[in-house]
């Protein structure tokens, strides 16, 4: 996984927020994802330092300056959630920590049976024009690197739900699921968005679920599962005519023909090459 316990998300807290100042903490029961409906990528539009932080110039030049002032490190905004998701003035794409995992958060509202803001951890994930599939990619890989974080920290099961409100909530969804369980506001995020690239919140469970199981593998599980992808892969075009002359040559039987090969073989297999012995 890309962040682990040892090498957690990038941290800059917004202490001077609204937010910050005023929200009560919760027991995290699960990961909700937003996205901003604003076509703005870059994190600094709505992310930037504290103004009196000894490390401020160092992340101005990471984030890059909002000349604006409408970042929502403010204490007029009345909104609060604990990561964000885009680009960095270089244009790469990062999820940010800004304040601490067990604060109430401040972003889905309420419906009518109460609200996920109760125990979710939620993240924005800042929009573009919904017109670039490799911004939305990258986007939505560290979407799912950061909630398989999350997951993996407290001990979330993806693919498992919890009881809230007197209902059965998934342990990861998004603004648009927490409306329709009565536990958000009428939001349709992030399907105005997903729906471009055919992805669901099913898909984020299921891959948030299949990153930490690759990463609770063990070796040979990673090899069989290596070997098993490499089988499906066909044959070079430029490589099939040479390939069939060293099956004919007697140096390689042709099987798994895309499959990695340990040294001894690769040497038995020069031998037999150079001396022209048969298999």
């Amino acid at each position: 996984m890309k962040y682990t316990l040892s090498a957690p998300p990038p941290r800059c807290f917004m202490t001077q927020s609204h937010w910050y100042r005023t929200a009560g903490s919760m027991t995290p029961k699960g990961v909700l994802w937003h996205c901003t409906g604003a076509n703005n990528p870059y994190l600094s539009r709505y992310v930037q330092p504290d103004d009196n932080a000894s490390d401020r110039e160092a992340w101005i030049a990471r984030l890059g300056a909002n000349r604006y002032g409408n970042d929502w490190n403010h204490k007029s905004v009345q909104a609060g959630v604990q990561a964000w998701i885009g680009k960095l003035a270089d244009g790469s794409v990062t999820a940010l920590q800004v304040g601490p995992w067990d604060k109430r958060t401040w972003g889905c509202g309420s419906g009518r049976w109460g609200s996920c803001n109760d125990g979710w951890i939620q993240f924005e994930i800042c929009e573009d024009a919904l017109t670039d599939p490799v911004y939305f990619q990258a986007a939505y890989r560290e979407g799912v690197e950061l909630t398989a974080y999350l997951c993996a920290s407290f001990g979330f099961d993806p693919l498992g739900s919890v009881r809230h409100a007197g209902r059965d909530v998934p342990v990861i969804l998004c603004h648009y699921d927490s409306n329709n369980l009565g536990l958000g506001s009428c939001h349709g995020d992030v399907y105005n968005w997903f729906n471009r690239y055919g992805k669901t919140m099913d898909d984020v469970r299921r891959d948030v679920a299949e990153l930490l199981e690759e990463e609770n593998m063990t070796g040979e599980e990673i090899y069989q599962k290596l070997t098993a992808y490499l089988a499906t892969l066909p044959v070079p075009d430029w490589a099939e005519a040479e390939l069939r002359e060293a099956v004919e040559a007697g140096i390689t039987d042709g099987t798994a023909p895309m499959q990695y090969i340990p040294r001894y073989q690769a040497a038995l297999m020069a031998k037999r090459a150079k001396g022209g012995e048969q298999a």
